[in-house]
């Protein structure tokens, strides 16, 4: 894309954003034309601001990705509830070497596992009862959401996960090649109107309102009554 419209698009991505912010102030988007490391990209236009839609990127391949704000960082959650539910089991092993070892091993491969079956969207019925149910319920509320708003806007959003530390957020993709930059333009708008609708459906799992986040809440008791599974103190 030109620097005009590079220009043009960071013009956009401010005047849609500026008042979209989730905590602490607007930061406007940056243009990075600069080469990465890998050649990954071509051109990204990115902010550090909470804001739905952070980053647009133009890939060397030509796809060009929309994606939001991470909505989760499941794995720092699996592991910080999962320390937590082997305190007792480490404080009853204390000055027992042997057994603190066995238990360290124990706890690195349910960590391993339950981060394993994220990634890879599996074993839910199996997740959905351990200390950490709540990353896996919010993956599978944030895929209904991708479903419900890709279906209502004819526009395809997905959850990504990164296959690293399980952070997700949603990314709405696009094949660039053959578009002229004004197309480019129309349908990078498109997307991002599609991701910030998407992005704030989504985050009605972090509301505090029964009100502002019923849609989740029915959504939730769907699914533990789906695979008969019942919880205190929801």
């Amino acid at each position: 894309m030109s620097q005009e419209l590079l220009n043009k698009l960071k013009n956009y991505l401010d005047e849609r954003l500026k008042n979209e912010v989730t905590g602490g102030s607007f930061k406007p988007f940056e243009i990075d034309v600069t080469s990465s490391p890998s050649g990954w990209y071509r051109w990204e236009i990115r902010t550090e601001s909470h804001v739905p839609v952070r980053f647009v990127t133009e890939h060397s391949d030509g796809i060009i990705s929309i994606e939001s704000e991470l909505l989760d960082k499941a794995g720092d959650y699996i592991i910080e509830r999962l320390c937590k539910s082997y305190r007792f089991k480490f404080a009853k092993a204390k000055g027992n070497d042997k057994e603190e070892e066995k238990i360290d091993k124990a706890l690195d491969k349910e960590m391993e596992e339950a981060r394993k079956d994220y990634i890879n969207r599996r074993n839910f019925e199996k997740h959905l009862k351990k200390p950490y149910w709540h990353a896996f319920l919010r993956l599978l509320w944030f895929d209904e959401v991708a479903r419900r708003i890709s279906e209502e806007h004819g526009v395809e959003v997905k959850v990504s996960i990164d296959k690293v530390d399980c952070d997700s957020g949603l990314e709405s993709k696009f094949n660039g090649n053959n578009m002229d930059e004004d197309r480019k333009f129309e349908e990078i708008k498109k997307r991002v109107e599609v991701v910030i609708v998407a992005y704030k459906l989504a985050s009605q799992v972090y509301e505090t309102s029964r009100k502002r986040r019923k849609e989740y809440l029915e959504f939730r008791d769907t699914i533990l009554a789906k695979y008969g599974i019942k919880k205190k103190g929801l």
